[in-house]
Protein backbone atom coordinates (compact mmCIF):
# COMPACT_ATOMS: atom_id res chain seq x y z
CA UNK A 1 0.00 0.00 0.00
CA UNK A 2 1.34 3.46 -0.89
CA UNK A 3 2.33 5.71 1.98
CA UNK A 4 -0.29 8.21 3.06
CA UNK A 5 0.30 11.95 2.74
CA UNK A 6 0.70 12.30 6.51
CA UNK A 7 3.32 9.57 6.67
CA UNK A 8 5.35 11.17 3.87
CA UNK A 9 5.62 14.45 5.78
CA UNK A 10 7.76 15.20 8.83
CA UNK A 11 6.19 16.15 12.14
CA UNK A 12 7.49 19.70 11.67
CA UNK A 13 5.89 19.92 8.21
CA UNK A 14 2.58 18.73 9.66
CA UNK A 15 2.79 21.30 12.47
CA UNK A 16 3.36 24.04 9.90
CA UNK A 17 0.38 22.85 7.86
CA UNK A 18 -1.85 22.86 10.97
CA UNK A 19 -0.88 26.40 11.88
CA UNK A 20 -1.49 27.56 8.30
CA UNK A 21 -5.09 26.31 8.52
CA UNK A 22 -5.79 28.58 11.49
CA UNK A 23 -7.13 28.15 15.01
CA UNK A 24 -10.36 29.39 16.58
CA UNK A 25 -8.52 31.52 19.17
CA UNK A 26 -4.95 32.74 18.67
CA UNK A 27 -4.34 33.65 22.31
CA UNK A 28 -5.49 30.26 23.61
CA UNK A 29 -4.16 27.91 20.93
CA UNK A 30 -1.03 29.87 20.01
CA UNK A 31 -1.51 30.27 16.25
CA UNK A 32 -3.60 32.79 14.31
CA UNK A 33 -7.23 32.69 13.33
CA UNK A 34 -7.50 32.53 9.54
CA UNK A 35 -10.53 33.92 7.78
CA UNK A 36 -12.17 31.03 5.89
CA UNK A 37 -9.72 28.69 7.64
CA UNK A 38 -10.47 25.57 9.65
CA UNK A 39 -10.86 27.17 13.11
CA UNK A 40 -8.95 24.28 14.68
CA UNK A 41 -9.01 23.66 18.42
CA UNK A 42 -5.87 21.58 18.51
CA UNK A 43 -2.35 21.84 19.86
CA UNK A 44 -0.15 21.71 16.73
CA UNK A 45 2.37 19.27 18.22
CA UNK A 46 -0.26 16.78 19.41
CA UNK A 47 -2.35 16.99 16.27
CA UNK A 48 0.74 16.59 14.06
CA UNK A 49 1.75 13.54 16.11
CA UNK A 50 -1.74 12.11 15.63
CA UNK A 51 -1.79 12.72 11.87
CA UNK A 52 1.64 11.13 11.51
CA UNK A 53 0.49 8.14 13.58
CA UNK A 54 -2.65 7.71 11.47
CA UNK A 55 -0.54 7.94 8.32
CA UNK A 56 1.74 5.17 9.57
CA UNK A 57 -0.72 2.86 11.30
CA UNK A 58 -3.99 3.38 9.41
CA UNK A 59 -3.09 4.90 6.01
CA UNK A 60 -6.65 4.38 4.83
CA UNK A 61 -9.93 3.18 6.25
CA UNK A 62 -13.34 2.32 4.89
CA UNK A 63 -15.43 4.01 7.61
CA UNK A 64 -14.56 6.65 10.20
CA UNK A 65 -16.92 8.19 12.75
CA UNK A 66 -16.54 11.58 14.43
CA UNK A 67 -18.54 12.39 17.57
CA UNK A 68 -18.20 16.11 18.26
CA UNK A 69 -16.70 18.14 15.42
CA UNK A 70 -16.81 21.81 16.62
CA UNK A 71 -16.09 23.68 13.34
CA UNK A 72 -15.39 20.46 11.45
CA UNK A 73 -11.79 21.57 10.88
CA UNK A 74 -10.15 18.53 12.45
CA UNK A 75 -12.62 16.29 10.58
CA UNK A 76 -11.51 17.77 7.27
CA UNK A 77 -7.81 17.80 8.10
CA UNK A 78 -7.67 14.14 9.13
CA UNK A 79 -9.21 13.24 5.78
CA UNK A 80 -6.75 15.46 3.95
CA UNK A 81 -3.90 13.31 5.23
CA UNK A 82 -5.32 9.78 5.28
CA UNK A 83 -7.74 8.13 2.89
CA UNK A 84 -11.16 7.81 4.54
CA UNK A 85 -13.65 6.38 2.07
CA UNK A 86 -16.83 6.93 4.12
CA UNK A 87 -17.62 9.07 7.16
CA UNK A 88 -20.23 9.30 9.91
CA UNK A 89 -20.66 12.67 11.64
CA UNK A 90 -22.47 13.10 14.97
CA UNK A 91 -22.68 16.53 16.60
CA UNK A 92 -25.33 18.42 18.55
CA UNK A 93 -24.66 21.64 16.61
CA UNK A 94 -24.26 23.74 19.77
CA UNK A 95 -20.55 24.56 19.58
CA UNK A 96 -19.80 28.27 18.90
CA UNK A 97 -17.71 27.26 15.85
CA UNK A 98 -20.28 24.86 14.40
CA UNK A 99 -21.58 27.40 11.85
CA UNK A 100 -18.32 26.91 9.89
CA UNK A 101 -19.23 23.27 9.21
CA UNK A 102 -21.56 24.03 6.30
CA UNK A 103 -18.65 25.66 4.47
CA UNK A 104 -15.94 23.22 5.55
CA UNK A 105 -17.81 19.98 4.86
CA UNK A 106 -17.98 20.76 1.12
CA UNK A 107 -14.23 20.14 1.01
CA UNK A 108 -14.11 17.02 3.18
CA UNK A 109 -12.40 14.26 1.15
CA UNK A 110 -14.78 11.49 2.13
CA UNK A 111 -18.32 10.37 1.39
CA UNK A 112 -20.45 11.45 4.35
CA UNK A 113 -22.87 8.53 4.52
CA UNK A 114 -24.55 9.64 7.75
CA UNK A 115 -24.72 13.09 9.33
CA UNK A 116 -26.67 13.37 12.59
CA UNK A 117 -27.08 16.79 14.19
CA UNK A 118 -28.46 15.75 17.54
CA UNK A 119 -27.39 14.82 21.06
CA UNK A 120 -25.22 11.72 20.71
CA UNK A 121 -26.80 10.28 23.87
CA UNK A 122 -30.32 10.25 22.43
CA UNK A 123 -31.87 6.80 21.79
CA UNK A 124 -32.87 8.02 18.32
CA UNK A 125 -29.19 8.50 17.46
CA UNK A 126 -28.38 4.88 18.34
CA UNK A 127 -31.29 3.81 16.15
CA UNK A 128 -30.02 5.84 13.18
CA UNK A 129 -26.53 4.37 13.59
CA UNK A 130 -27.64 0.72 13.64
CA UNK A 131 -26.80 0.11 9.96
CA UNK A 132 -23.12 0.70 10.79
CA UNK A 133 -22.80 -1.36 13.96
CA UNK A 134 -19.48 -3.21 13.98
CA UNK A 135 -18.21 -1.48 10.83
CA UNK A 136 -16.26 1.57 12.03
CA UNK A 137 -12.47 1.39 11.61
CA UNK A 138 -11.61 4.63 13.44
CA UNK A 139 -13.74 6.69 15.85
CA UNK A 140 -12.73 10.22 16.89
CA UNK A 141 -14.63 10.93 20.11
CA UNK A 142 -14.47 14.63 21.02
CA UNK A 143 -18.01 15.49 22.10
CA UNK A 144 -19.17 16.04 25.66
CA UNK A 145 -16.29 16.38 28.13
CA UNK A 146 -18.09 15.49 31.36
CA UNK A 147 -17.23 12.17 32.98
CA UNK A 148 -20.65 10.60 32.42
CA UNK A 149 -21.12 12.21 28.99
CA UNK A 150 -17.82 10.95 27.61
CA UNK A 151 -18.53 7.47 28.94
CA UNK A 152 -21.92 7.53 27.20
CA UNK A 153 -20.16 8.34 23.92
CA UNK A 154 -17.73 5.48 24.47
CA UNK A 155 -20.58 3.04 25.16
CA UNK A 156 -22.10 4.17 21.84
CA UNK A 157 -18.74 3.76 20.10
CA UNK A 158 -18.52 0.17 21.39
CA UNK A 159 -21.47 -0.77 19.20
CA UNK A 160 -19.92 0.70 16.10
CA UNK A 161 -16.20 -0.03 16.35
CA UNK A 162 -14.69 -3.11 14.75
CA UNK A 163 -12.52 -5.55 16.64
CA UNK A 164 -9.05 -4.04 16.30
CA UNK A 165 -10.46 -0.61 15.48
CA UNK A 166 -9.03 2.61 16.89
CA UNK A 167 -10.79 5.05 19.21
CA UNK A 168 -9.26 8.53 19.59
CA UNK A 169 -10.02 10.76 22.58
CA UNK A 170 -9.15 14.45 22.95
CA UNK A 171 -8.39 16.53 26.07
CA UNK A 172 -7.36 13.53 28.16
CA UNK A 173 -4.75 15.68 29.91
CA UNK A 174 -6.37 19.12 30.03
CA UNK A 175 -9.87 18.21 31.25
CA UNK A 176 -10.15 16.43 34.60
CA UNK A 177 -13.25 14.41 33.71
CA UNK A 178 -11.63 13.24 30.47
CA UNK A 179 -8.57 12.23 32.48
CA UNK A 180 -10.78 10.20 34.81
CA UNK A 181 -12.18 8.36 31.78
CA UNK A 182 -8.61 7.83 30.53
CA UNK A 183 -7.75 6.19 33.85
CA UNK A 184 -10.88 4.03 33.69
CA UNK A 185 -9.92 2.89 30.19
CA UNK A 186 -6.47 1.88 31.45
CA UNK A 187 -8.31 -0.70 33.59
CA UNK A 188 -10.66 -1.77 30.79
CA UNK A 189 -10.71 -5.27 29.38
CA UNK A 190 -12.00 -4.01 26.03
CA UNK A 191 -9.75 -1.06 25.18
CA UNK A 192 -5.97 -0.95 25.29
CA UNK A 193 -3.86 2.21 25.10
CA UNK A 194 -2.01 2.19 21.79
CA UNK A 195 -0.52 5.72 21.66
CA UNK A 196 -0.64 8.72 23.98
CA UNK A 197 0.34 12.22 22.86
CA UNK A 198 0.59 14.62 25.81
CA UNK A 199 2.00 17.99 24.83
CA UNK A 200 -0.79 20.22 26.15
CA UNK A 201 -4.37 18.93 25.89
CA UNK A 202 -3.79 15.21 25.43
CA UNK A 203 -4.76 12.93 22.54
CA UNK A 204 -4.97 9.23 23.34
CA UNK A 205 -5.45 6.40 20.86
CA UNK A 206 -7.06 3.15 22.00
CA UNK A 207 -7.45 -0.17 20.22
CA UNK A 208 -10.51 -2.31 20.83
CA UNK A 209 -9.70 -5.94 21.47
CA UNK A 210 -10.33 -8.68 23.96
CA UNK A 211 -13.49 -9.38 25.93
CA UNK A 212 -16.60 -7.50 24.75
CA UNK A 213 -19.56 -6.65 26.95
CA UNK A 214 -22.80 -5.45 25.41
CA UNK A 215 -23.72 -2.02 26.80
CA UNK A 216 -26.84 -1.91 28.98
CA UNK A 217 -29.59 0.70 29.04
CA UNK A 218 -28.06 2.47 32.06
CA UNK A 219 -24.68 2.71 30.31
CA UNK A 220 -26.30 4.72 27.53
CA UNK A 221 -28.74 6.67 29.70
CA UNK A 222 -26.40 7.72 32.51
CA UNK A 223 -22.84 6.66 31.66
CA UNK A 224 -22.85 4.27 34.61
CA UNK A 225 -20.77 1.11 34.68
CA UNK A 226 -17.37 -0.11 33.54
CA UNK A 227 -16.20 0.84 30.10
Amino acid sequence: MAASKANRLSIDALKKAIKEQGSSDEEFFGYPVKEDGLYLQQDPQEFADLLHFLGAEVKSCDLMMDIGIASGGQTKMVRDYIDVKRSIIVDDGNHPMFHHWERIKKDVKSEIVCEIIDNSHAPSVREKLKPWYGQVDVAYVDGEHSYAGLKQDIFLTKYLLKEGGFMILHDTTAVWDCRRVFEDLCRSGEFHLFRNFENRFGISVWIRKGRHRQPKWYNHAYGWGRI
